[in-house]
Protein backbone atom coordinates (compact mmCIF):
# COMPACT_ATOMS: atom_id res chain seq x y z
CA UNK A 1 0.00 0.00 0.00
CA UNK A 2 0.99 3.47 -0.79
CA UNK A 3 4.51 2.06 -2.92
CA UNK A 4 4.88 5.77 -3.68
CA UNK A 5 6.88 6.05 -0.41
CA UNK A 6 9.90 3.88 -1.83
CA UNK A 7 11.13 6.59 -3.17
CA UNK A 8 11.27 8.89 -0.05
CA UNK A 9 14.60 7.01 1.12
CA UNK A 10 16.37 8.10 -1.89
CA UNK A 11 14.61 11.71 -1.28
CA UNK A 12 16.68 11.37 2.27
CA UNK A 13 20.21 10.55 0.17
CA UNK A 14 19.44 13.27 -2.23
CA UNK A 15 19.14 15.48 0.33
CA UNK A 16 22.56 15.07 1.80
CA UNK A 17 24.16 15.19 -1.43
CA UNK A 18 22.65 19.11 -1.64
CA UNK A 19 24.36 20.04 1.47
CA UNK A 20 27.92 18.35 0.85
CA UNK A 21 27.78 20.10 -2.65
CA UNK A 22 26.42 23.48 -0.43
CA UNK A 23 30.04 22.59 1.40
CA UNK A 24 32.08 21.99 -1.04
CA UNK A 25 31.05 25.08 -3.46
CA UNK A 26 31.32 27.55 -1.40
CA UNK A 27 33.95 30.20 -0.56
CA UNK A 28 36.75 29.35 2.70
CA UNK A 29 34.43 30.19 6.10
CA UNK A 30 35.56 34.50 7.03
CA UNK A 31 34.94 35.84 9.94
CA UNK A 32 31.82 35.11 12.11
CA UNK A 33 30.66 37.97 11.71
CA UNK A 34 31.02 37.99 8.06
CA UNK A 35 28.23 35.67 7.83
CA UNK A 36 25.57 37.78 9.54
CA UNK A 37 23.00 35.63 12.48
CA UNK A 38 21.54 32.11 11.89
CA UNK A 39 17.88 32.38 10.61
CA UNK A 40 16.59 29.92 12.69
CA UNK A 41 14.90 26.37 11.88
CA UNK A 42 11.84 26.60 9.60
CA UNK A 43 8.57 27.49 10.45
CA UNK A 44 4.87 25.50 9.73
CA UNK A 45 2.40 23.48 11.67
CA UNK A 46 1.61 19.82 11.43
CA UNK A 47 -1.29 19.57 8.53
CA UNK A 48 -1.61 15.84 8.28
CA UNK A 49 -5.32 15.26 8.43
CA UNK A 50 -5.33 13.00 11.98
CA UNK A 51 -3.06 15.43 13.43
CA UNK A 52 -5.04 18.72 12.90
CA UNK A 53 -7.81 19.36 15.48
CA UNK A 54 -4.82 19.68 17.80
CA UNK A 55 -1.83 21.63 19.31
CA UNK A 56 1.34 21.07 17.44
CA UNK A 57 4.33 23.19 17.88
CA UNK A 58 6.33 25.15 15.10
CA UNK A 59 9.91 24.89 15.02
CA UNK A 60 11.42 27.88 17.02
CA UNK A 61 14.54 29.48 17.97
CA UNK A 62 15.65 29.61 21.22
CA UNK A 63 17.97 32.81 20.56
CA UNK A 64 15.68 36.01 21.48
CA UNK A 65 14.69 38.60 18.96
CA UNK A 66 15.77 42.51 19.58
CA UNK A 67 13.86 43.81 22.69
CA UNK A 68 10.66 44.97 21.52
CA UNK A 69 10.37 43.89 18.42
CA UNK A 70 7.15 43.25 16.85
CA UNK A 71 6.95 40.49 13.65
CA UNK A 72 3.86 39.85 11.87
CA UNK A 73 3.46 37.03 8.71
CA UNK A 74 1.81 35.01 7.02
CA UNK A 75 2.12 31.55 5.21
CA UNK A 76 0.52 29.87 2.58
CA UNK A 77 0.62 25.87 2.91
CA UNK A 78 -0.68 23.67 0.18
CA UNK A 79 -0.85 19.91 0.76
CA UNK A 80 -1.95 16.50 -1.24
CA UNK A 81 -3.71 13.78 0.42
CA UNK A 82 -3.74 10.31 -0.29
CA UNK A 83 -4.12 7.18 2.08
CA UNK A 84 -5.87 4.32 0.75
CA UNK A 85 -6.26 1.05 2.41
CA UNK A 86 -6.55 -2.94 1.60
CA UNK A 87 -3.18 -2.98 -0.70
CA UNK A 88 -3.18 -6.54 -0.65
CA UNK A 89 -6.74 -6.97 -1.52
CA UNK A 90 -5.66 -4.55 -5.07
CA UNK A 91 -5.08 -7.21 -6.93
CA UNK A 92 -8.30 -9.56 -6.55
CA UNK A 93 -10.62 -6.42 -7.00
CA UNK A 94 -12.00 -6.40 -10.57
CA UNK A 95 -11.15 -3.12 -12.49
CA UNK A 96 -13.92 -1.28 -14.34
CA UNK A 97 -13.13 -0.46 -18.56
CA UNK A 98 -11.66 2.88 -17.53
CA UNK A 99 -8.75 1.49 -15.28
CA UNK A 100 -10.14 2.29 -11.52
CA UNK A 101 -11.86 0.43 -8.94
CA UNK A 102 -16.04 0.24 -9.03
CA UNK A 103 -17.33 3.09 -7.29
CA UNK A 104 -18.25 1.01 -4.34
CA UNK A 105 -15.42 -0.13 -3.90
CA UNK A 106 -13.31 3.00 -4.22
CA UNK A 107 -15.59 4.77 -1.09
CA UNK A 108 -14.73 1.18 1.19
CA UNK A 109 -11.20 1.86 0.38
CA UNK A 110 -10.00 5.44 0.76
CA UNK A 111 -9.34 6.75 4.02
CA UNK A 112 -8.04 10.47 2.58
CA UNK A 113 -8.01 11.60 -0.98
CA UNK A 114 -8.10 15.62 -1.14
CA UNK A 115 -6.23 18.41 -1.91
CA UNK A 116 -5.61 21.49 0.89
CA UNK A 117 -4.59 25.26 1.03
CA UNK A 118 -4.36 26.83 4.39
CA UNK A 119 -3.75 30.36 4.59
CA UNK A 120 -1.88 31.49 8.38
CA UNK A 121 -1.52 34.47 9.85
CA UNK A 122 0.96 34.78 13.10
CA UNK A 123 2.29 37.68 15.13
CA UNK A 124 5.15 37.83 17.43
CA UNK A 125 6.09 40.40 19.96
CA UNK A 126 9.45 40.68 21.61
CA UNK A 127 8.58 42.02 24.83
CA UNK A 128 11.52 41.54 26.83
CA UNK A 129 14.91 40.52 26.34
CA UNK A 130 13.82 36.74 27.64
CA UNK A 131 10.43 36.65 26.86
CA UNK A 132 8.60 36.38 23.78
CA UNK A 133 4.70 35.91 22.95
CA UNK A 134 2.91 34.74 19.72
CA UNK A 135 -0.24 34.31 18.44
CA UNK A 136 -0.99 31.30 15.35
CA UNK A 137 -4.87 31.40 13.03
CA UNK A 138 -5.27 29.23 10.41
CA UNK A 139 -8.53 29.21 7.47
CA UNK A 140 -8.51 26.06 5.85
CA UNK A 141 -9.79 24.92 1.96
CA UNK A 142 -10.34 21.34 1.32
CA UNK A 143 -10.94 20.60 -2.07
CA UNK A 144 -10.66 18.36 -4.77
CA UNK A 145 -7.49 20.01 -6.38
CA UNK A 146 -5.98 19.00 -9.82
CA UNK A 147 -2.92 17.57 -8.81
CA UNK A 148 -3.47 14.34 -9.10
CA UNK A 149 -3.39 13.28 -12.74
CA UNK A 150 -0.17 15.32 -12.24
CA UNK A 151 1.51 13.24 -9.79
CA UNK A 152 0.51 10.05 -11.64
CA UNK A 153 2.12 11.60 -14.56
CA UNK A 154 5.35 12.23 -12.92
CA UNK A 155 5.71 8.71 -11.74
CA UNK A 156 4.94 7.16 -15.26
CA UNK A 157 7.88 9.37 -17.02
CA UNK A 158 9.87 7.98 -13.80
CA UNK A 159 9.04 4.71 -14.30
CA UNK A 160 8.29 4.33 -10.32
CA UNK A 161 5.22 2.78 -8.36
CA UNK A 162 2.29 5.22 -8.18
CA UNK A 163 1.15 3.69 -5.10
CA UNK A 164 -2.45 2.76 -6.34
CA UNK A 165 -3.55 5.74 -7.42
CA UNK A 166 -3.96 4.85 -10.61
CA UNK A 167 -6.83 2.50 -9.27
CA UNK A 168 -9.05 5.31 -7.75
CA UNK A 169 -11.28 8.39 -9.52
CA UNK A 170 -8.91 11.75 -9.88
CA UNK A 171 -9.53 15.06 -7.92
CA UNK A 172 -11.67 13.84 -5.46
CA UNK A 173 -12.28 15.26 -1.77
CA UNK A 174 -13.23 12.90 0.33
CA UNK A 175 -12.13 11.65 3.76
CA UNK A 176 -12.92 8.76 6.12
CA UNK A 177 -10.73 7.86 8.95
CA UNK A 178 -12.24 5.08 11.27
CA UNK A 179 -11.94 4.67 14.70
CA UNK A 180 -14.31 5.27 17.87
CA UNK A 181 -15.56 8.35 16.33
CA UNK A 182 -15.41 8.33 12.45
CA UNK A 183 -14.51 10.89 10.66
CA UNK A 184 -16.47 11.44 7.29
CA UNK A 185 -16.30 13.72 4.77
CA UNK A 186 -16.19 14.97 1.36
CA UNK A 187 -16.96 18.14 -0.86
CA UNK A 188 -15.18 21.49 -0.96
CA UNK A 189 -14.49 22.29 3.13
CA UNK A 190 -14.21 25.88 4.28
CA UNK A 191 -13.31 26.45 7.93
CA UNK A 192 -11.35 28.06 11.09
CA UNK A 193 -8.46 26.16 12.79
CA UNK A 194 -8.04 26.90 16.07
CA UNK A 195 -6.24 29.94 17.61
CA UNK A 196 -2.29 29.01 19.06
CA UNK A 197 -0.87 30.93 22.01
CA UNK A 198 2.68 30.73 23.00
CA UNK A 199 5.36 32.55 25.15
CA UNK A 200 8.92 31.53 25.02
CA UNK A 201 11.10 32.22 27.36
CA UNK A 202 15.00 32.41 26.34
CA UNK A 203 16.69 31.71 29.97
CA UNK A 204 20.80 31.39 28.44
CA UNK A 205 22.51 32.96 26.00
CA UNK A 206 25.61 32.52 24.96
CA UNK A 207 27.86 33.17 21.69
CA UNK A 208 27.23 29.59 20.64
CA UNK A 209 24.40 28.25 22.53
CA UNK A 210 20.86 29.49 23.27
CA UNK A 211 18.61 27.57 25.47
CA UNK A 212 14.56 28.27 25.93
CA UNK A 213 11.36 26.95 27.01
CA UNK A 214 8.15 27.24 25.19
CA UNK A 215 4.50 26.89 26.70
CA UNK A 216 1.54 26.98 24.38
CA UNK A 217 -2.41 27.37 24.45
CA UNK A 218 -4.66 26.34 21.83
CA UNK A 219 -7.88 27.83 22.04
CA UNK A 220 -10.70 25.72 20.76
CA UNK A 221 -12.43 28.26 18.08
CA UNK A 222 -11.82 26.38 14.84
CA UNK A 223 -14.95 24.29 13.43
CA UNK A 224 -14.89 21.01 15.13
CA UNK A 225 -17.60 19.22 13.03
CA UNK A 226 -14.64 19.07 10.16
CA UNK A 227 -12.35 18.15 11.84
CA UNK A 228 -10.11 21.60 11.99
CA UNK A 229 -10.39 21.47 15.50
CA UNK A 230 -11.23 18.93 18.23
CA UNK A 231 -13.46 21.44 19.99
CA UNK A 232 -11.60 21.32 23.18
CA UNK A 233 -8.45 23.63 24.69
CA UNK A 234 -4.75 21.67 24.64
CA UNK A 235 -1.68 22.77 26.23
CA UNK A 236 2.01 21.94 25.55
CA UNK A 237 5.40 22.65 26.80
CA UNK A 238 8.74 22.64 24.55
CA UNK A 239 12.72 22.53 25.77
CA UNK A 240 14.56 24.72 22.83
CA UNK A 241 18.27 24.96 22.33
CA UNK A 242 20.26 26.70 19.68
CA UNK A 243 23.90 25.84 18.99
CA UNK A 244 26.30 28.00 16.10
CA UNK A 245 29.53 26.31 17.07
CA UNK A 246 30.91 27.23 13.35
CA UNK A 247 30.64 30.23 11.40
CA UNK A 248 28.04 28.89 8.76
CA UNK A 249 26.32 26.33 10.20
CA UNK A 250 23.41 26.29 12.80
CA UNK A 251 22.09 23.24 15.05
CA UNK A 252 18.55 23.27 16.18
CA UNK A 253 16.62 21.07 18.44
CA UNK A 254 12.89 21.29 19.93
CA UNK A 255 11.25 18.54 22.26
CA UNK A 256 7.64 19.04 23.22
CA UNK A 257 5.37 17.40 25.20
CA UNK A 258 1.36 18.19 23.88
CA UNK A 259 -1.65 17.58 25.97
CA UNK A 260 -5.44 17.67 25.23
CA UNK A 261 -7.14 18.66 28.28
CA UNK A 262 -10.69 16.68 27.20
CA UNK A 263 -11.92 14.91 24.21
CA UNK A 264 -10.56 12.03 22.35
CA UNK A 265 -7.07 13.04 21.66
CA UNK A 266 -4.30 11.63 23.69
CA UNK A 267 -0.84 13.10 25.02
CA UNK A 268 1.69 13.64 22.05
CA UNK A 269 5.58 14.00 21.94
CA UNK A 270 7.09 16.19 19.49
CA UNK A 271 11.02 15.99 18.43
CA UNK A 272 12.14 18.57 15.94
CA UNK A 273 15.88 18.95 15.55
CA UNK A 274 17.40 20.64 12.04
CA UNK A 275 20.30 21.85 10.43
CA UNK A 276 21.45 25.17 9.32
CA UNK A 277 23.78 25.97 6.36
CA UNK A 278 24.13 29.61 5.79
CA UNK A 279 24.89 29.70 2.04
CA UNK A 280 25.08 33.71 2.11
CA UNK A 281 24.62 36.57 5.08
CA UNK A 282 21.21 36.54 3.71
CA UNK A 283 19.75 32.89 2.83
CA UNK A 284 20.30 29.98 4.66
CA UNK A 285 19.86 26.40 3.72
CA UNK A 286 17.77 23.91 6.04
CA UNK A 287 17.28 20.19 6.77
CA UNK A 288 14.76 19.44 9.64
CA UNK A 289 12.22 16.43 10.73
CA UNK A 290 9.36 16.72 12.41
CA UNK A 291 8.71 13.66 14.68
CA UNK A 292 4.88 13.49 16.46
CA UNK A 293 3.35 10.27 18.20
CA UNK A 294 0.24 10.03 17.03
CA UNK A 295 -2.79 11.27 19.05
CA UNK A 296 -4.97 7.93 18.65
CA UNK A 297 -5.03 4.88 17.79
CA UNK A 298 -6.09 3.83 14.75
CA UNK A 299 -8.18 0.88 13.37
CA UNK A 300 -7.15 -0.14 9.92
CA UNK A 301 -4.52 -2.74 9.80
CA UNK A 302 -1.73 -3.08 6.96
CA UNK A 303 1.82 -4.17 6.68
CA UNK A 304 4.68 -1.81 6.75
CA UNK A 305 7.66 -2.09 4.94
CA UNK A 306 10.28 -1.57 8.11
CA UNK A 307 7.62 -1.81 11.00
CA UNK A 308 5.43 -4.96 10.09
CA UNK A 309 1.88 -5.44 11.14
CA UNK A 310 0.08 -1.94 12.19
CA UNK A 311 -2.71 0.15 11.91
CA UNK A 312 -2.92 3.13 10.05
CA UNK A 313 -2.52 6.79 11.45
CA UNK A 314 -0.68 4.63 14.81
CA UNK A 315 2.87 4.97 13.89
CA UNK A 316 4.52 8.25 14.73
CA UNK A 317 5.40 11.11 12.01
CA UNK A 318 8.80 11.48 10.49
CA UNK A 319 8.24 14.26 8.28
CA UNK A 320 11.16 15.93 6.15
CA UNK A 321 11.43 19.16 5.51
CA UNK A 322 14.10 20.86 2.88
CA UNK A 323 13.69 24.68 2.35
CA UNK A 324 15.58 27.65 2.22
CA UNK A 325 14.91 30.62 4.52
CA UNK A 326 16.58 34.25 4.71
CA UNK A 327 15.58 37.95 5.19
CA UNK A 328 16.00 41.36 3.33
CA UNK A 329 16.31 44.14 5.52
CA UNK A 330 12.96 43.74 7.66
CA UNK A 331 11.58 41.48 5.32
CA UNK A 332 12.03 37.66 6.15
CA UNK A 333 11.14 34.85 4.07
CA UNK A 334 10.96 30.87 3.76
CA UNK A 335 9.72 28.35 1.53
CA UNK A 336 9.93 24.30 1.78
CA UNK A 337 8.93 20.65 0.91
CA UNK A 338 8.14 18.76 3.54
CA UNK A 339 6.71 14.61 3.30
CA UNK A 340 6.91 11.35 5.45
CA UNK A 341 9.57 9.28 4.12
CA UNK A 342 9.77 6.99 6.52
CA UNK A 343 6.95 5.61 8.40
CA UNK A 344 4.16 7.27 6.32
CA UNK A 345 2.34 9.23 8.80
CA UNK A 346 2.61 13.06 6.94
CA UNK A 347 1.08 14.61 3.90
CA UNK A 348 1.92 12.94 0.40
CA UNK A 349 3.71 16.16 -0.81
CA UNK A 350 3.46 19.98 1.10
CA UNK A 351 4.54 23.15 -0.01
CA UNK A 352 5.15 26.01 2.03
CA UNK A 353 5.78 29.42 1.44
CA UNK A 354 5.78 32.59 4.06
CA UNK A 355 7.18 35.81 4.75
CA UNK A 356 7.40 38.27 8.31
CA UNK A 357 7.64 41.66 8.60
CA UNK A 358 9.60 42.98 11.58
CA UNK A 359 9.47 46.63 13.20
CA UNK A 360 10.02 48.14 16.77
Amino acid sequence: MRELRRLRCLKGCNTGLVFCVLTLFTKPLGAADSWGTAHGPLDGKNLHAPYIPWLSFPANSAASLPPETIRVGTALYFLNEFVARGGDRFKELPIAENGKFSRDDQKELILIDYESTVVEFNFDWQASVSWRFSVDWRMHFRYGGFFDGLIEWWHGLLKVPNGSREYFDNDRSYWNIRREVQWQGEGVAVGSGDLDLQALWSFWSSSELFLGAAFALKLPIGSSKLRFGSGFPDIGTAFLLDWNPWNRWGFYLNTGLIIPLAGEGRPMIQVIPAIEFRISPLISALIQLNIQSSPFVGETRFIHRLFGSNTIFTLPQTNLKVGLKGHVDRLGWQIYVEEDFLTWEGADILFYMGVTWSFR
